[in-house]
């Protein structure tokens, strides 16, 4: 598959190396010759220097050959422009462009403008953002929280704490496999290291575990972690711009009552008039003196989505030792996803990652029907439909042999979502859920064939 890739900042660069890692053709375009040296020093790809709105530059890149290109400059009317002529040069070329600007992509939906544009996915940052934020709202003190098949089934990232009795157990011993219980343990991040578990792994102290299961199953979760889910009725934010706007809607929507902070005066105006039930606040949600004065102690969680990733972090500290149950954080460099949970901040949320997501459901190929990543972006939870004439069809899973880095969360059958035992049959027409490192997707997609 060849895959143009305009912009090569992180959303880009991200999106570059996962293709290249699994033997993509890929060609990155960037204005800017130093950032396609980094692109250069860091993978294996073809760059070009010039601008994608430029045609000849796109025809150097390949666009006539090309199965997708990937619109991800920083600025929205140029990665728009670039689909429009990449669908003129190459109307059988798949074109995503990302907007950042939620009031400029709702003026072109309004209008009627969108559909003449040749777009064929809009990654729309701000929608991805707060959606996930919504998901951790349900799940609070997550790591992680994915929606597959709809939110059917959910895949959740729970940190195991070191006095947890489970401790030293294999995960055959400490989950019981009988008939009800409906939750299975998907993937283990040790170290920043990710191990797709098997029954005979050992739990440790310390680890992020993915766990797959059906929403009416969570108190089961809940009842493993010793978490005590209750509901979210106050909410603080940090951060007034397209996110906390979008963010503060959606909780007025909840009916949930909601403090907003921001330091900025005229924009801090302009949200007390577009707000209709949220308290906006003109001040600094880093001063604790503020933060104790509005009632922090009321608060169920703090969420900080301003565009200082630093001062992110420091607000959510602070309502961390202010007494806040949960804390969400917004990250936008891609170095400091580490630093987050090494601090004690484990629910954080990335525009970058969300966008890498969006834009691999459009480049996975054959019977993927979704794809989402996975928190360190190593591994992808993907949806595959089993063919009429699959090696599998017929197959119980002790007798698949789904390849090493793989593992089947759940399988979806016409309504019914299944946590799959040894003895689950598969059948011709079912979805599997399948949580799989990379390198493994191309022996998926072998054995379902």
């Amino acid at each position: 598959m060849k895959i143009i890739v305009a912009g090569a900042g992180e959303v880009g660069l991200s999106i570059a190396e996962k293709l290249s890692r699994e033997k993509e053709d890929v060609v990155v375009i960037d204005c800017s010759q130093e950032r396609l040296d980094a692109v250069s020093d860091s993978i294996d790809v073809q760059t070009i220097c010039g601008s994608a709105v430029r045609p000849q530059i796109l025809v150097e890149a390949g666009i006539r050959e090309a199965d997708l290109l990937v619109a991800v400059t920083s600025n929205d009317e140029h990665n728009l422009l670039a689909c429009r002529l990449a669908q003129i040069l190459a109307p059988e070329v798949r074109r995503a462009a990302r907007v950042r600007d939620s009031s400029f992509l709702e003026e072109l939906n309004q209008t009627g403008v969108l559909e003449g544009l040749g777009v064929t996915l809009i990654i729309d940052p701000t929608t991805l953002v707060v959606d996930t934020i919504m998901d951790f709202l349900d799940i609070p003190g997550a790591g992680d929280v994915i929606d597959v098949s709809g939110g059917r089934l959910k895949l959740i990232g729970l940190r195991l704490s070191r006095t947890h009795h489970c401790i030293g157990q294999t995960l055959a011993e400490a989950l019981p496999r009988e008939d009800g219980y409906h939750i299975l343990i998907v993937a283990i991040y040790r170290n920043h290291e990710l191990l797709i578990p098997q029954g005979d792994t050992v739990m440790k102290g310390g680890d992020l575990m993915y766990l797959a299961a059906t929403p009416e199953h969570l108190p089961q979760v809940s009842e493993f972690f010793g978490i005590d889910w209750r509901p979210v009725k106050t909410v603080f934010i940090l951060g007034g711009g397209e996110v906390g706007l979008t963010l503060a809607r959606r909780l007025e929507e909840r009916d949930l009552a909601v403090k907003l902070f921001e330091k900025d005066v005229e924009r801090s105006t302009f949200l007390s008039q577009e707000l209709t039930r949220t308290i906006v606040l003109k001040g600094d949600a880093t001063d604790q003196d503020l933060l104790e004065e509005e009632g922090i102690a009321d608060c169920d969680v703090f969420i900080a989505v301003g565009t200082d990733d630093e001062k992110n972090m420091i607000a959510c500290l602070i309502a961390k030792r202010l007494g806040v149950p949960s804390t969400i954080t917004r990250v936008n460099r891609y170095n400091y996803v580490p630093l987050v949970s090494a601090i004690g901040l484990e629910s954080l949320v990335s525009a970058r990652v969300a966008a890498v997501s969006a834009v691999l459901k459009h480049i996975r190929k054959g019977l993927v029907i979704s794809v989402a990543t996975l928190k360190n972006e190593d591994a992808e939870i993907i949806e595959v439909e089993v063919p009429e004439k699959s090696r599998l069809a017929g197959m119980t899973f002790s007798q698949a042999k789904f390849p090493s880095g793989t593992i089947v969360a759940a399988l979806l059958r016409n309504s019914e979502v299944i946590i799959p035992r040894g003895q689950t049959s598969i059948l011709a027409g079912d979805i599997l859920a399948v949580v799989t490192r990379f390198e493994s997707i191309e022996h998926l997609n072998k054995i379902l064939s």
